[in-house]
This record gives C-alpha cells, structure tokens and sequence, in this order.
C-alpha cells in the first residue's frame, strides 16, 4: 500500500530524528551542510524541527528552524510563504526537489536539501504509528487502564530527568558561588511560591546566609529568632507590622516589638536595600502563603539551624537522616507558637531545590554517601496533592483510570511531561505516547 503524503512525511521527519539522515549533506546549489543539531521536533504546530544548529560550508552556523515536505512545492502549498512562524526557517528538507523555490513570508531564499526518496529509508517504527491517535484529549487511556505500572515508571523517568536538569543546573553555579548561598537562594524561592519568588529572591541577594548567620552566632540563643524574623521583615519592607500582618503571622504584640526593635538594632547592614511595598503580591494569595507568614518561616529554620552547626548543615542532615524529610522540614519552619510550612509546600521544596542541591554538591565533592541519601529521599519522598498541572497532565494520559500512587518522583514526572512535551505537543518524542502506540500499534 503507498504512503500517504502525511505519513510519507512523518516518515522523513523520522528519518531526520533518528539519525538515519546522515550528518554531513548537501543544498540544491552545492553548499555544504554539517548538523549540528536537528532540532525538537514539533508535531505539526509551526516548522517541523525548532532549534536546530547548522553548520553552511563550514564557516557560518546558523540556528533556526527545519521544515520538511515530499516535494519543495510543498513550502507554497501549504502556504508557508505567507506565515511569518517560518520566518525563523533556515533548512528547508525535501523527498523530491522539483525546481520550486522556498521562500519567506520576510523574503529571504530558504536552502534547499534532498534527503529521499523515501524509498531510502527503512520506515521507522516512529513513522509507522498512527499518530492521530495521540494528541487528542486523552493519549494513552488504554495503556493506562491496563498496565498502569507501566505509566507510572515512565513518568518516574520522566521526574529523573527534571531532577537532574535542576542538578546539573546548580552543580554549574557551585563553580562560581557557596554552596550555603545556593542553598539559601533555594530555600527562600521555595518559600515564595508562584506569586512571590522574585521578591524572595532578591531578599536572598540582599541578605545573604553569611551575613545573618554571622549576625545570628554573635547574639544569644534565646534572642536568634527575634532578630532573625526581625532583619527579614525589615528587608521585605513590611515593618513596621500593621495589624492584619501581625495576625497572619500569629504574632502577639509582644513580638511585634520585639521583632520591630531587633530591625533598628541591627538594620544597619541592609537598611538602603529595603523592598518596596508594591515588590509583593498580595492579592489573591491565601493567608498561609501570605509573604509575612513565609518570612517567619524562614526565620525559624535560620534560628533553629543556629543551634545545630549552621543552615547548610541543617539541611543535609535533613537528606541524611531516615527518618521522614517532610516532618523534619516542617519542624524546622515552625516554632512553638505557630506550625511550620504545611506537607505540600515541604514536599515541593525537597523535590524541587533541596534534594537536586544535594546530589549537585554530592557530584561537585563526590560524596556518594550524600548522593546515595539524597536518592533515598527523592524514592520515598510522597505526592504532593494535585495541583493545576499535575491534575491536567494527568487527565491528558489517563483520563479517569487510577495510576495508584506516583510519589513526588511522579509528580514531576507530571510536570515535565506537561510543560516540556504536552504544551509545545512534542508528542513525537514523549515515551507515553510512544508505549501507547506500540501497544496499539
């Protein structure tokens, strides 16, 4: 039976994905081409391939777009010369090169490679699929329904590669900056939440961890937390307290005096840094997500983390020890008077920053007994409940059909899924879609 034109061309496209185009090609008018980087596939929705590296003649590298067609006149067929989304096209690939030129919606005279016919290629298994029957509403009911364990270890997988993004990520700046920096950076980001990162952020520049755990050893135990609680909400900009940030953070007027006299104690250091009011978000933020709330959390954990060698050191005991992560962090966050952070924020901020930070400084020093902790908590770390990424990655996999419990590494296998292949639809590349089909295929 012949191809049809569509599978014919996912039949090219895979062709160029997998490897089986060679590295080293020609133009239609003799230059040469070395591939540097073939680019993401893109399902359909613009060109075929976005970033890809091409190397023209040996001297000039271009990064753009691929785009892929049976015969060149394709390109003006499907109207590609008037949408400016291939504007950023830079190789145009073709089956057949029929003499039709390739040209941009902003001019410029796209080159021209050959890699058909098709007949070259044994079809890959990739192209032979039915890809029509991903993508839709929900893309892998079936295979979810019966072998959901084969669900969940992929998106185990998938949660293994945005740990090791976020490593590899921080063991690059262990090279410029302390590991207690990072450290704090990450802690006070977690804290901040969707609304209030920036801002968190930049308290984290301001005040770095040296500085106030320098100011912290000098002073007794008793007076750490009041003066700690006292520089962050000074630097945030919200002291002094007004009544409704007094009762979100359940602080008696007592401690608001307190915390109100260690910033003009010890303000000097940071007082023409200050955030201004508007550097926050305020509105629809919920009371325990509220930045005053946030702050005294962080405060608590530099107080408590004082008593027992420092934050850094707090922490990786933290991945050290056994027993439960979560309760540990929260204890942390909370003092006697008022509970730490709540499970699913302790969740996110161990799979998020403290567990990648963990196994970044376990590779950048080559303690095994840190990485081999680290992973420890990222198996048995749980789910977090479900929020708006994860319940819409979930429905597009599964629909209904229960996966049983993903744990955290699920989680952000969830959220890698949604954000790196579901949205950009890379579907082409995502490994559900891919044991869906081999299942139906």
């Amino acid at each position: 039976m012949e191809n049809r034109p569509r599978d014919a061309e996912i039949t090219l496209s895979a062709a160029w994905h997998t490897g089986a185009v060679p590295a080293r090609i020609d133009t239609t008018d003799g230059v040469s081409l070395e591939i540097v980087h073939r680019g993401t596939w893109s399902h359909g929705l613009g060109p075929d391939f976005r970033d890809a590296l091409i190397l023209f003649d040996g001297r000039e590298l271009r990064a753009g777009s691929v785009e892929i067609h049976l015969c060149t006149r394709g390109w003006g067929d499907h109207g590609h010369h008037l949408d400016p989304a291939y504007d950023a096209v830079v190789l145009h690939l073709v089956g057949e090169h029929d003499g039709a030129e390739t040209r941009r919606l902003d001019g410029a005279i796209v080159p021209v490679a050959v890699i058909g016919p098709i007949d070259r290629f044994a079809v890959p298994e990739l192209a032979a699929w039915d890809w029509h029957a991903v993508g839709g509403a929900v893309c892998a009911g079936e295979l979810s329904a019966a072998s959901p364990t084969s669900v969940r270890k992929i998106l185990h997988q998938l949660g293994d590669v945005r740990l090791a993004a976020r490593s590899a990520r921080l063991e690059g700046r262990l090279s410029v900056e302390p590991p207690g920096e990072i450290l704090w950076q990450e802690l006070l980001d977690g804290l901040g939440y969707t609304m209030n990162r920036e801002p968190m952020r930049a308290i984290a520049r301001v005040v770095p961890l040296s500085s106030i755990e320098l100011l912290l050893q000098s002073m007794p135990l008793g007076s750490r937390e009041a003066a700690a609680r006292g520089v962050l909400l000074g630097v945030a900009g919200f002291l002094p307290l007004s009544p409704t940030e007094a009762h979100l953070g359940a602080l008696a007027n007592s401690d608001v005096a307190e915390i109100e006299s260690r910033w003009l104690d010890h303000s000097a250091p940071w007082r023409g840094d200050t955030l201004p009011p508007t550097a926050w978000n305020r509105a629809r933020v919920r009371p325990v997500n509220h930045p005053v709330p946030r702050l005294l959390a962080a405060a608590n954990l530099l107080a408590a983390a004082s008593k027992q060698g420092g934050t850094l050191a707090t922490i990786l005991g933290v991945m050290l020890e056994r027993d439960d992560a979560v309760e540990t962090l929260q204890a942390l966050t909370g003092n006697e008077d008022r509970p730490g952070i709540g499970v699913d924020r302790a969740i996110d901020m161990l799979a998020s920053g403290l567990i990648p930070l963990a196994l970044a400084l376990a590779a950048h020093t080559g303690d095994l007994d840190l990485a081999d902790a680290a992973s420890r908590q990222w198996d048995r770390l749980p789910a977090p409940s479900p929020n708006a990424v994860t319940r819409r990655a979930l429905r597009q996999v599964a629909d209904r059909s229960p996966l049983g419990k993903i744990g955290a590494r699920g989680a952000q296998g969830l959220i890698h899924l949604d954000t790196v292949l579901c949205q950009p639809r890379r579907c082409f590349e995502c490994p559900i879609a891919a044991a869906e089909l081999s299942v139906n295929g």
